[in-house]
């Protein structure tokens, strides 16, 4: 997953962090980047742990095949901001792709991006949902160009190559939030309210 994250890093460069930074209202780009880079992970978490998943792998596969081939990523600035359009609005859809990814955790994932960035919490909401897409069109791209399935997909995810204590290490949530982003993504529930309140922060900070 590490070479995931850097591909997803090598996209999110200091030209696009920065219109990230003025997207959200934020004044401190060190902390959009840090925010990023937790995100980032947080979500190739959910995404293996879905490829991993028989029934959600399933979705997780006709999402990437369908809306995310990685196309965005040719003029990225550009989708971000909206002046790129795309032909499927799915690919673009942060908030869909959150809530599918992380389910009722959209609240505790943002206070933990918050705590280790210093965004507040509705800035990191809406900065989970803009990189979302990003994340899956690396690796909806990473999908297409290596021709992968499910298996394929999840063995990339999982690290495939190294040996299996790089892979049980990786599993376990080694990386720059550790096995707090594994604990929150394990946890099991009901849906929680305060997940509404937050969409709708969010809702009111990008109009």
């Amino acid at each position: 997953m590490n070479n995931l994250i850097n591909e997803v890093s090598r996209h999110l460069n200091d030209n696009v962090i920065m219109q990230l930074t003025r997207q959200i209202g934020a004044t401190d780009p060190n902390q959009v980047k840090r925010a990023s880079q937790g995100i980032s992970e947080l979500l190739l978490n959910a995404i293996q742990r879905s490829a991993n998943h028989q029934q959600r792998g399933g979705g997780l596969m006709g999402a990437l095949q369908n809306d995310h081939d990685g196309g965005i990523l040719g003029n990225l600035m550009g989708a971000l901001s909206g002046q790129q359009k795309v032909n499927n609005p799915k690919t673009m859809n942060g908030e869909g792709i959150v809530r599918h990814l992380l389910g009722n955790k959209q609240l505790e994932a943002a206070q933990v991006i918050a705590q280790m960035s210093g965004l507040d919490l509705f800035k990191s909401g809406v900065l989970t949902q803009l990189i979302a897409p990003v994340v899956m069109g690396v690796v909806g791209q990473k999908k297409k160009s290596n021709g992968l399935d499910l298996g394929g997909l999840a063995n990339i995810l999982l690290g495939g190559g190294q040996n299996q204590g790089q892979q049980q290490q990786q599993n376990q949530g080694g990386g720059v939030l550790g096995n707090v982003l594994g604990s929150l993504l394990d946890q099991d529930g009901d849906g929680n309210m305060m997940d509404d309140l937050l969409n709708i922060g969010m809702k009111i900070l990008k109009k």
